[in-house]
């Protein structure tokens, strides 16, 4: 790992404490990303950003100075139109503008709406099942592109100015925390179906006969659904997915996370019991992989119930459960999810995404501590983006009529285009068609071999808070963490 650069902010004009804290948080995360150590006294070696103020001769050689653009926005206030500028080849989507003396824009400001999405806020209308629909985000509505990390590009902009390289326009990338990896991803698997007995796999296959038609509009699952029935009666266990999926990542070198849903209290919630499946689990845990929490359908929304499921997941596996995914991606607000993450004392969520698309609603194709409104500081965990779900890669597909390969390699190579990753990718079951058509299923294993052409490995989330915390740290974030031996833990 190189050394942390020091780095220093300053306010060089009145600002409410509302817009510090905000625009000190957006810093903090640019530091974390580009790995620099935020300090609060400068030497010579100390970059120094300026917020606002007019440019004086005694700014030194390694000082910048950001535009303050960035005003709070009101409750219930419409959101101020984007504006679209170019640099380096690439469409930036500003909410705050360019500066028109500099022509620069506040590059704090926007990173910091792109990563607190406080436009979502506002937003009153909520789907069936309880959730913001993609048309009523932002991207849908300003035409911005969903694989086009729009925080990331900002902070790549600021890392440029800050090198003081303004005769060539360039975007420069994040460096890696580790040395043996240039870009690190998340693999992770909801467990939302397992095999229990033959009555509720032959009933899930039936559902997805029902599915291939009227959802995915899929022959080849259809089939592939069909045959699985005939091997169900012939007397194979269709749905034990675990030991062979295990198998198969521990050859291509990988560790991945199992979301599983501690409690069923709904009939949306997967159809087995958690000790049912113990053996299973407890074997993936023995093995190197992540178990986490799957947080159940009402967990959030009416009965915030994340705690109490985080600790019965605790009690079987013996081992804090650090984190947590929502199922059905089921949370109505950002601020409530990252309430019932804090009050559970969980380490990380890895909930945001989107539901019929891929990319990153964030713009952070990179993990961050989400913005707590109410206490305007950041909250003691991290946020890693979801940014392909195997069921979105379906509907995007049959929707753009683009090819799903095509898809989720855009996403990918926007995130190792832009720094060193901490995103998240979720397969269900990538070794039957339960969850997905086998062309969906056939797009994990490509990108799993094509990783290493890339220098990318694919991770636990343990193995990744392991890699990723001291970057945190060192820019002043996550500081009641620690870490013990090779697993995280949360201080006291």
């Amino acid at each position: 790992m190189t050394t942390a650069s020091p780095i220093r902010l300053l306010f060089d004009l009145p600002v409410t404490d509302v817009t510090r804290s905000r625009i000190t948080y957006a810093f903090r995360v640019f530091a974390a990303i580009y790995n620099y150590r935020v300090v609060d006294e400068a030497n010579p070696e100390t970059r120094i950003v300026f917020y606002g103020g007019p440019a004086s001769p005694s700014d030194g050689p390694n000082s910048l100075r950001v535009p303050a653009r960035y005003a709070p926005r009101r409750p219930n206030s419409p959101t101020a139109s984007l504006s679209k500028v170019r640099f380096a080849g690439e469409d930036f989507y500003l909410f705050h503008g360019l500066d028109p003396s500099t022509g620069r824009p506040d590059w704090l400001g926007e990173i910091f709406e792109w990563l607190s999405a406080s436009y979502e806020r506002d937003i009153a209308i909520r789907d069936s099942v309880g959730r913001i629909p993609d048309s009523e985000l932002i991207f849908h509505h300003a035409g911005v592109p969903t694989w086009k990390p729009q925080a990331a590009l900002q902070m790549a902009w600021l890392e440029h100015s800050l090198r003081k390289a303004d005769s060539e326009e360039a975007l420069p990338k994040a460096p890696s925390p580790v040395s043996e990896a240039e870009h690190l991803v998340i693999c992770s698997h909801d467990v939302d179906f397992y095999f229990t007995n033959r009555r509720s796999a032959l009933l899930r296959l039936i559902k997805n006969l029902g599915i291939s038609w009227l959802i995915y509009k899929s022959a080849s699952y259809f089939k592939s659904n069909f045959r699985m029935i005939g091997k169900l009666l012939g007397g194979e266990r269709v749905g034990d997915y675990l030991p062979p999926l295990l198998a198969r990542m521990e050859q291509f070198g990988c560790r991945s996370t199992f979301f599983v849903v501690a409690v069923h209290q709904h009939r949306r919630d997967p159809n087995y019991a958690l000790a049912e499946i113990a053996p299973q689990i407890k074997d993936a845990a023995d093995r190197g992989f992540s178990v986490e929490l799957h947080g159940s359908y009402t967990s959030i929304i009416e009965k915030r119930a994340l705690k109490a499921e985080a600790q019965y997941l605790q009690g079987l596996t013996g081992k804090k459960t650090l984190g947590s995914r929502q199922h059905w991606g089921r949370f109505d607000e950002q601020e409530k999810l990252f309430q019932a993450i804090e009050e559970a004392g969980l380490l990380f969520d890895s909930s945001l995404g989107f539901l019929d698309t891929v990319g990153f609603r964030n713009g952070a194709c990179f993990a961050f501590p989400p913005y707590n409104f109410k206490t305007e500081e950041p909250y003691n965990f991290l946020e890693i983006p979801m940014v392909i779900m195997d069921g979105s890669l379906v509907e995007l597909s049959r929707t753009s009529g683009v090819d799903p390969q095509t898809l989720a390699e855009r996403v990918l190579s926007e995130s190792r285009r832009r720094g060193w990753g901490g995103i998240s990718i979720l397969w269900h079951n990538p070794v039957e068609t339960l969850s997905v058509p086998r062309e969906i299923n056939q797009v994990f294993w490509k990108c799993a071999e094509d990783r290493q052409q890339f220098h990318e490995r694919w991770v636990s989330t343990d193995q990744f808070l392991a890699m990723s915390l001291p970057r945190y740290q060192n820019a002043g974030l996550l500081k009641q963490i620690r870490i013990d031996t090779e697993t995280p833990v949360i201080a006291g």
